[in-house]
């Protein structure tokens, strides 16, 4: 973890993801933009949030410890998303733990003033906002885990994920988040290669060759 004080790059985030008028004016001169490695935390679960996180860059994966030890993936984000905001507004430990996949850029507001936030009525349209829609899609998600194919699925978490027709897939995560094996996942994944809907261009990466056949397999059609 690494705090960069570089207030241009600052201003460029908070511009790409139009995050100016999510955060409070009267708290910009708090807002950290902070580097993160592979594999370090941004929270951990059960430990006390100390500031709210937006990723502006980067992968993570979302990970709740279960009481039997075991770790379950519940989601990868590529895309800017805010982490904290159940934490917050339920004034809990963090339920998750936050781990970076490959490298990301997070812009952090640190908690030293919890009242001003929770009386900045347009602060807390944004963080009543983005709860809702997180609470829809997770409806959507669970309802698909049950009714659709791994392939199915698969072909959905590509069209979501895409960035100039690229998309890069980390099938051990996918696996476990899916609730299938990784040798069954990797066999799908060969299924839409050999099909012609998808071609690997490097490591973990490929490129979509028929998007309409890929939406048209997918559930998002």
């Amino acid at each position: 973890m690494n705090t960069i004080l570089d207030t241009n790059l600052l201003t460029y985030y908070l511009n790409k993801c139009r995050l100016a008028d999510f955060f409070p004016e009267a708290n910009h001169q708090q807002l950290q933009l902070v580097h993160y490695k592979k594999g370090e935390a941004i929270c951990l679960q059960d430990q006390d949030l100390k500031a709210l996180h937006y990723l502006v860059q980067g992968s993570i994966k979302i990970v709740r410890r279960l009481f039997n030890g075991k770790e379950h993936i519940l989601k990868t984000h590529t895309k800017p998303i805010l982490i904290g905001d159940i934490e917050f507004m339920t004034r809990q430990k963090a339920v998750t733990s936050v781990i970076v996949l490959d490298e990301a850029y997070v812009i952090q507001l640190p908690l030293t003033d919890k009242k001003s936030l929770l009386s900045d009525a347009s602060f807390l349209y944004h963080i009543g906002r983005g709860l809702a829609q997180n609470f829809y899609q997770q409806n959507i998600t669970s309802t698909t885990n049950i009714t659709y194919t791994v392939k199915e699925r698969l072909a959905s978490h590509i069209i979501e994920n895409q960035i100039n027709n690229q998309c890069h897939l980390n099938l051990t995560l996918l696996a476990d988040r899916f609730g299938t094996s990784y040798r069954h996942l990797h066999r799908v994944l060969n299924q839409l290669i050999v099909q012609g809907l998808i071609e690997r261009t490097s490591f973990k990466t490929y490129r979509i060759l028929n998007q309409k056949a890929l939406l048209h397999l997918s559930v998002i059609n």
